[in-house]
């Protein structure tokens, strides 16, 4: 049972070769992370974080991928005066947790597009029960970043799945960018070193997180002059170019059984202006794919709507690299009715994909398999 002022189960947060895991309380409390017989702390330069709402270990995959289980160890501040300031007694709870599987099939449910909702992405991505192994939220989980409220979506919605015994990759959808809290997103969720693109590996599976930015040109009167996301897009596509160029730690690697490529935005799809946005640069992303990267899949949001786009289909005009899944549908009822359609993606070592599109009262939409 989780403790009253702790609202929701830790989200471990894929980053790399480490977990991010991120913890919420309601009240100020001090903390750490308990993995085995190594401790991790939530600290800022020495200092144990307290004033945090929204708190963050970081914990060696290796770790508890072996330990199998972790402790969250914590102590709610009275009063934290620059001298004796007085806590609680300690307290704690430990969370089993189950690391990707290296070989076999890999089950992983991916989100995107919620807008608002949680009930409803919570009750599809359900669909493997016990049997999932990797969460992907794929952006746009709230309307915008305008309200701090807002901030905790990802986490909100990786509670109600995974309870904090698998793994999440989160990719920042564009209307997570929007509102003056969207400079902070990344104390809620998981950054490379503050950057919202990255590479991470769990199990036998190796993935690539891509951000787009915004979905239209920089200086669109609807930004206000508040974006830059064409630098933003030229250095990650230098990023892009350093993962290639370290292949043989990345994807290359001994054990990487599937390769895959996050992104919130079809980059390699166009849409009519003002939408039309980085064809240049974005036909380059999908050649450095194409020739380097070699990924199984792509996965992508952002469309509201769910379909498997093979190469050289209508939706793919800048060169897909591989089948591409559009999976996320939020479907929003007059009388707040709600619904909502994810994807669940058995990725197999024969190179036989299946692909489900599921929604939140139970039914199945579509079911492929992707060779």
């Amino acid at each position: 049972m989780l403790p009253e002022f702790m609202p929701l189960y830790p989200t471990v947060f894929a980053v790399g070769n480490t977990y991010r895991v991120f913890i919420p309380f309601t009240e100020e409390a001090i903390l750490w992370v308990r993995v085995g017989d190594s401790t991790y702390y939530d600290h800022a330069n020495g200092v144990l974080r307290s004033a945090a709402g929204m708190h963050r270990v970081d914990v060696p995959m290796s770790a508890l991928d072996e330990a199998g289980e972790y402790t969250v160890v914590y102590k709610k501040m009275t009063d934290r005066t620059p001298y004796y300031p007085q806590s609680k007694a300690e307290r704690a709870i430990t969370i089993p947790f189950r690391p990707v599987p290296s070989d076999g099939d890999i089950h992983i449910y991916h989100i995107s597009d919620a807008h608002g909702m949680v009930a409803e992405p919570i009750a599809a991505g359900r669909y493997f029960g016990d049997e999932l192994d990797l969460l992907v939220l794929n952006g746009d989980l709230c309307n915008h970043s305008g309200d701090p409220a807002r901030l905790t979506a990802a986490c909100e919605i990786a509670s109600g799945i995974t309870k904090g015994r698998r793994a999440t990759v989160f990719a920042r959808g564009n209307h997570d960018a929007r509102g003056a809290y969207a400079e902070i997103l990344q104390d809620y969720t998981p950054t490379a070193d503050g950057k919202t693109y990255y590479s991470f590996r769990v199990g036998g599976l190796w993935g690539l997180v891509l951000d787009c930015g915004e979905d239209k040109r920089d200086d669109q009167v609807e930004y206000g002059g508040t974006v830059c996301f064409h630098v933003f897009r030229e250095e990650e596509t230098a990023f892009i170019r350093r993962v290639i160029e370290n292949a043989e730690r990345e994807y290359a690697a001994e054990g990487v059984r599937h390769r895959l490529v996050i992104s919130h935005m079809g980059f390699t799809h166009v849409l009519q202006p003002p939408f039309d946005i980085e064809q240049e640069l974005y036909r380059e992303w999908a050649r450095l794919m194409r020739e380097h990267v070699k990924p199984d899949l792509l996965l992508h949001g952002h469309y509201h709507a769910t379909r498997v786009s093979p190469v050289g289909s209508d939706f793919d005009h800048l060169g897909q690299p591989c089948p591409a899944v559009i999976g996320s549908q939020p479907i929003f009822d007059k009388d707040h009715n709600h619904r909502f359609v994810g994807c669940a993606l058995t990725l197999s070592p024969d190179g036989r994909h299946r692909v489900v599109f599921n929604d939140s009262l139970g039914q199945i939409l579509g079911d492929c398999v992707i060779e």
